[in-house]
């Protein structure tokens, strides 16, 4: 019995043990198949970020070459821009003599060698990059303008030199723009807003300093260091105040290639030619050819090439005015030159007197002639009419003489106004500020200063005054413009 129960606690105890290693053994199995899972996981995952990493590398060794294609297709496309108002921006007095020669020519070689020169000091790599020139002018006036003052013989040859001019380099281009001041100011901002984001134009240069109507285009970048970075302002005559002052801007001038003075008003009497060369271009590094009386062509070291200020004697200073403004140069009515000159220009009073002007300051801004005084008859009459009327006068027809709407405008046209109510109305229009400061439509009937502080010296309504942007601004008249854009500056 004894043996019986000994075998039935053994049994039990092998039971016990049995179930604790089929306990051990599940649990083994348990944790064998979740380590399992967990290793396949693991192991899929390290698949999918190995395929990741792999794809990843390839996508940058793939963006990296192709970084790399833009960035040889961006250099080899690169090129260098100069835009250059022709109008002001005049060439060498040599140059120009030399117009039925090889002037033409000899100033695309030199103004290709001096940008080329420029540009390498601003970049490394820049010798591969071509020069694109384009040289804005009405050609007929200032063909005229130079050979009034004797640096041609005859208008025509400044055709022969931009010919020569434009054959010289292939990128090169004088581009005649026709009658108007405004048509080569109006391309060459065009051009400098469509460029001046575009990658592959990596420089400009802009020759537009005598110009203060192109400020307001240069604003935009003189705050953003990397884009005026990329512009240089090229002076030639004087520039204005408001271009010297563009700190951030890179400045240069080529004494070698234009006048560092505008052109005189009469000839000088001692005022030479150049005979045609048969020669061709030449761009001797670091001499340019200097064009002689004979015509042959001598290198001159640069540093000796200057901007040539010839004297000038005039032949007559007779000017007349549509009004009497002391600070312009003007002849008495009843008294010959003092200077012993004696005038030989054709006389036409009449015509001259009628003759407009726009006048500036020296930053460029628009300043008002001083108008006749107001009737104020005339201005009681203007006010009725409009009052009954129940429309103001149209401004445009009975101060600019045409009105595009016609007879569909919501202003009055007929009948026409009195010379004194025609007064009063500019009157009405001159205290409506015009948008421009630096307005350029001679015929502008809009007001451009304050007339109170212009004659009174201040404004008593300095908070309510519709010019009150143009207090404080510089009132004596420096340069003034006739309709042809032809220049004048106060002595």
């Amino acid at each position: 019995m004894a043996d019986l129960d000994a075998f039935l606690h053994e049994m039990q105890r092998f039971r016990a043990s049995d179930e604790a290693r089929e306990h051990l053994v599940s649990e083994i199995l348990a944790r064998y198949k979740s380590l399992s899972e967990e290793h396949t996981h693991l192991k899929n995952d390290y698949l999918s970020e190995r395929d990741i990493r792999r794809n990843y590398q390839r996508t940058v060794e793939e963006k990296q070459n192709l970084v790399g294609e833009y960035e040889r297709q961006l250099e080899s496309s690169s090129f260098v821009l100069a835009l250059i108002d022709g109008d002001g921006a005049i060439f060498q007095d040599a140059l120009l003599q030399a117009a039925v020669g090889d002037g033409g020519s000899e100033a695309a070689s030199r103004l290709q060698y001096m940008i080329r020169n420029h540009v390498a000091t601003l970049y490394s790599k820049s010798d591969n990059w071509p020069i694109m020139v384009q040289i804005y002018l009405s050609l007929d006036k200032l063909a005229s303008k130079l050979a009034q003052v004797g640096l041609l013989r005859s208008p025509p040859e400044l055709r022969a030199f931009v010919q020569r001019f434009n054959v010289n380099q292939p990128l090169f281009s004088i581009i005649d723009v026709g009658q108007g001041k405004e048509r080569a100011d109006y391309k060459i901002k065009e051009m400098l807003r469509t460029f001046s984001d575009n990658p592959t134009c990596r420089h400009i240069i802009f020759g537009g300093c005598h110009d203060a109507g192109y400020l307001l285009n240069l604003e935009q970048f003189k705050h953003d260091i990397s884009k005026a970075a990329r512009i240089t302002l090229l002076e030639t005559t004087p520039a204005y105040r408001g271009f010297t002052e563009l700190s951030n801007f890179k400045h240069t001038r080529f004494d070698a290639v234009f006048r560092s003075e505008p052109l005189a008003d009469y000839a000088s009497p001692t005022t030479t030619f150049a005979q045609p060369s048969m020669q061709g271009p030449t761009q001797p590094p670091p001499g340019f050819r200097t064009m002689t009386k004979n015509g042959s062509p001598t290198v001159t070291p640069k540093s000796s090439i200057t901007s040539p200020s010839p004297s000038t004697t005039p032949v007559s200073t007779a000017v007349t005015e549509s009004n009497s403004d002391s600070s312009w140069a003007t002849v008495g009515k009843n008294g010959a030159p003092t200077n012993g000159s004696i005038s030989i220009a054709p006389s036409n009073t009449k015509m001259n007197a009628r003759k407009k002007y726009a006048y500036y300051n020296k930053d460029g801004q628009r300043l008002d002639e001083p108008l006749p005084p107001k009737d104020p008859a005339a201005a009681a009459s203007l006010e009725a009419r409009m009052k009954k009327g129940g429309k103001k006068m149209c401004n445009h027809w009975h101060l600019g003489g045409h009105c595009e709407n016609g007879s569909f405008c919501n202003f009055q046209h007929e009948p026409k106004l009195t010379p004194a109510e025609l007064n009063a109305l500019r009157y009405k229009t001159r205290s409506l500020a015009c948008k421009n400061k630096f307005c350029e439509n001679i015929d502008c009937y809009l007001g451009h200063q304050c007339a109170l502080e212009r004659d009174q010296g201040y404004c008593q309504y300095p908070d309510h005054c519709h010019l009150r942007g143009t207090h404080g601004m510089d009132r004596v008249k420096y340069v003034r413009y006739d309709k042809d854009g032809n220049e004048d500056y106060a002595p």
